[in-house]
């Protein structure tokens, strides 16, 4: 009778067994499940904060390209360091800048040897009303625009000066307009050029 109660007990509890078990993975099942969901959400989240980062750093970027740019334009030739003898070296960059109404004066009119536009990078300068007196001018003028300016006493033997023609070899064509030469000519009665009225 005993051994009879002993088998029905331990088929029953075989019998709930695998279901109890079944019911406890699905239960873990359920939870691992349900992490899995916070931690997608939680990346989600971060992901959308990263996407809101990278364009703030973005925008940012620009911003200081910008800052770097116009500190560029910025820079006097003066700002720059001597060479190895302490000789100014010249070799600002002004490349696209716009330079309207630049004032120079340069030793050959009693103005400072830092005022000096040797080994210059002027390609695209805007030169509008620039007034660049007795100035060693050893620049590379390539697109550079003069208008209504004055080089009077400057020294441009070694300037790169683009012809008008310049355009068929790729480059852009140095513009003389109304702008007094070297030697004191308009360029606008010497062929529209400095070219050949380069020194005084």
């Amino acid at each position: 009778m005993h051994i009879r109660k002993f088998a029905t007990i331990g088929i029953i509890i075989l019998a709930l067994t695998p279901a109890a078990f079944a019911d406890g993975v699905a239960q873990a099942v359920d939870g691992l499940e349900s992490d899995v969901d916070a931690l997608e959400s939680q990346i989600s989240a971060l992901q959308t904060e990263n996407a809101a980062l990278e364009a703030v750093i973005a925008s940012l970027t620009v911003i200081v390209d910008a800052l770097v740019e116009q500190q560029r334009c910025h820079t006097r030739p003066g700002d720059l360091q001597a060479d190895a003898d302490g000789n100014y070296a010249g070799g600002v960059d002004w490349r696209g800048c716009d330079k309207t109404g630049l004032s120079m004066w340069g030793p050959a009119v009693g103005g400072a040897v830092t005022e000096n536009l040797t080994n210059a990078d002027l390609r695209g300068a805007n030169l509008t009303l620039a007034n660049i007196i007795g100035v060693e001018f050893g620049a590379n003028l390539e697109g550079a625009v003069f208008k209504n300016a004055n080089l009077a006493y400057s020294n441009m033997e070694g300037a790169n000066i683009i012809g008008p023609d310049g355009a068929q070899y790729g480059k852009e064509p140095t513009v003389f307009i109304n702008t007094y030469c070297p030697d004191g000519t308009n360029s606008n009665d010497v062929g529209g050029t400095c070219a050949n009225n380069r020194t005084p």
